[in-house]
């Protein structure tokens, strides 16, 4: 049986792209059809490891983990969507994997890569120098956000690295993720700059300000 016809998947775009100016406004939409189009950016962060890194207590009671790859099975089952995407291969680059757990649950999680950091949103590299460490792919589930857990462990993060002896900690978001901008901030994250990529077909050009 032969697919949906261009038409019919024209129409469908169509309709999506309505949908998102319908309910989300022209900027949100502008965005959308910019990245669809190629065009993507992140904003990095910084924080100083030197300075003081102040205790956070979660309004649920977490413990917290670096999880090992023993665990990967553990991983997969609290991101079954994204296990497969070289997940395994993470902790062969040396990248560590911070765990909140409710029980045996994970129920939050946060990379950390001392080296090769990588973005896939931009598909470009993350510059670090030495003492620098990035933190990435940070994922809470749903049910447990609101709750202070994520910031809670970003803190432990912050300071095994510090007692770890780096630095310096790098994290990247989308601008318009004004929720997450703010959790950084209150972790000390402190605007340094931007990613830029550009796309046309097969032509890309990362512009780093």
């Amino acid at each position: 049986m032969s697919g949906p016809s261009p038409g019919f998947r024209s129409d469908r775009a169509l309709g999506r792209a309505w949908s998102v100016l319908r309910d989300e406004g022209l900027r949100s939409f502008s965005l959308k059809l910019a990245s669809e189009l190629g065009y993507r950016r992140l904003l990095l962060l910084e924080r100083s490891l030197a300075q003081p890194i102040p205790d956070h207590t979660p309004r649920l009671p977490v413990a917290f983990d670096v999880l090992p790859r023993s665990a990967a099975d553990a991983y997969a089952a609290f991101r079954p969507h994204a296990a497969g995407h070289g997940i395994v291969d993470r902790w062969d680059a040396g990248h560590l994997c911070f765990v909140a757990r409710d029980g045996d649950r994970i129920v939050s999680a946060c990379w950390v890569a001392m080296r090769n950091a990588w973005t896939d949103y931009l598909g470009c590299g993350v510059d670090l120098t030495p003492g620098d460490a990035y933190l990435f792919d940070a994922f809470t589930l749903p049910a447990y956000r609101g709750h202070g857990i994520a910031l809670a462990l970003c803190m432990q993060q912050l300071r095994h690295l510090a007692q770890a002896g780096r630095r310096r900690a790098i994290r990247a978001t989308v601008p318009e993720n004004a929720p997450a901008v703010a959790m950084h901030t209150r972790a000390g994250f402190r605007p340094a700059g931007t990613i830029v990529r550009l796309r046309i077909g097969p032509w890309q050009k990362i512009l780093r300000r």
